[in-house]
């Protein structure tokens, strides 16, 4: 159902829920005319002031006026958990919230179970800003993992994902160039990424390059990492990333599956103009921190991926385009904004609510600079 606004703001209801530094937001679809008739007042184009007066009709002979502090929407708990063989289970709970209300999304009274295969294993300790965490538990290679929470109010729910086999990574090269665009320098970058793919068919993958810089910390031993992920705009790529159908955003990470798949041994060939990097400081390394060598040393990695990880990855990123083509709408085509933009559902497998528990497996080569 849609719902009519006085200044021309037509929503499709959806549920909002934050996952550590990401809001990802439900079967959401926006479209914008806010302050239309002024913007095209300014104008002395009949023709177009007429197209937007037919669009406004339009929406208000399918939409209803109602109080937009009284929407309606569904209070469900909402997982997140990222399962991966060398680190603790971790999930960060939450709960729905009204996209037009800014509430917090804490629940209380939280109880978070972890099994294994079916089996009870433990109940997953607190840790504070809906933060639960094992104390014990290092996932397992093809076996299967469940996350049950409850809590007063709500329906119970639970999320089940299996960790899957690990990838061999051989190698990674990397050619770049400068490029004069607009009299402005620019980065071209080459990558291509040798690997043996999981054997069968069925199998996902998620492809990324990263520079990572060691810190000191003076008076300790311990030391901090400057984590770079490497994004741009995809100028050439093989079917298996472009197939996706995602790339006119700019991601830090290239999620694919072994459809376009015809041996034993892969290559995987991305070409793109570097935009900008996605950075962080970290207390840990990504890879072998004996590897680091001189100022900055560059990685890729690649994981195997659970085909829920790789549905909801992808379901994800193709939100984000849809609300850059939405963002990118032109004024002087009243209908684009129509015809470009979709609703844009973000996978979940957490029965009787919402999120996601999804598994994977990474693998990290140094990449090798070629000149």
């Amino acid at each position: 159902m849609s719902y009519y606004f006085s200044n021309f703001f037509v929503i499709t209801l959806s549920h909002q829920y934050k996952q550590f530094d990401s809001t990802f937001t439900i079967s959401a679809k926006a479209v914008v005319l806010q302050n239309v008739f002024y913007f095209y007042s300014m104008r002395k184009n009949i023709l177009l002031t007429a197209i937007i007066l037919f669009v406004s009709i339009s929406f208000q002979s399918c939409v209803k006026e109602v109080d937009t502090g009284n929407l309606p929407f569904e209070n469900k708990l909402v997982i997140y958990c990222m399962l991966t063989s060398d680190s603790l289970v971790s999930v960060r709970l939450s709960k729905t919230n009204s996209l037009l209300i800014d509430d917090l999304d804490s629940v209380a009274g939280v109880k978070v179970e972890l099994y294994e295969n079916d089996k009870f294993l433990e109940l997953l300790a607190y840790k504070g800003n809906g933060l639960f965490y094992s104390t014990k538990t290092y996932p397992r290679e093809s076996y299967s993992y469940t996350i049950k929470a409850s809590a007063p109010g709500f329906e119970n729910v639970e999320g089940t994902d299996s960790i899957p086999r690990k990838v061999t990574l051989m190698e990674s090269q990397k050619k770049s160039w400068l490029i004069n665009v607009h009299d402005v320098q620019q980065e071209l970058v080459d990558y291509t990424t040798y690997f043996t793919p999981t054997s069968g068919h069925g199998n996902y993958y998620e492809l990324m390059f990263f520079t990572q810089t060691r810190h000191e910390i003076q008076g300790s031993s311990n030391a901090s990492y400057y984590i770079s992920f490497i994004t741009g705009s995809v100028i050439d790529a093989d079917p298996c990333i472009t197939n996706e159908k995602y790339l006119n955003s700019y991601f830090s990470t290239f999620v694919f599956s072994d459809e376009t798949f015809d041996g034993e041994k892969k290559t995987v060939h991305v070409k793109m103009m570097c935009e900008s990097m996605s950075s962080n400081f970290y207390v840990s390394p990504l890879g072998n921190p004996w590897d680091i060598t001189g100022p900055e040393t560059e990685y890729t990695v690649l994981r195997s991926v659970s085909r829920a990880y790789y549905l909801f990855r992808k379901s994800y990123y193709l939100y984000i385009s849809n609300q850059e083509l939405f963002q990118k709408w032109d004024p002087s085509d009243p209908f684009s904004v129509l015809i470009n933009t979709n609703p844009s559902d973000v996978f979940t497998n957490v029965k009787n609510g919402y999120g996601i528990v999804a598994a994977y497996q990474h693998s990290y080569v140094k990449t090798t600079l070629l000149k």
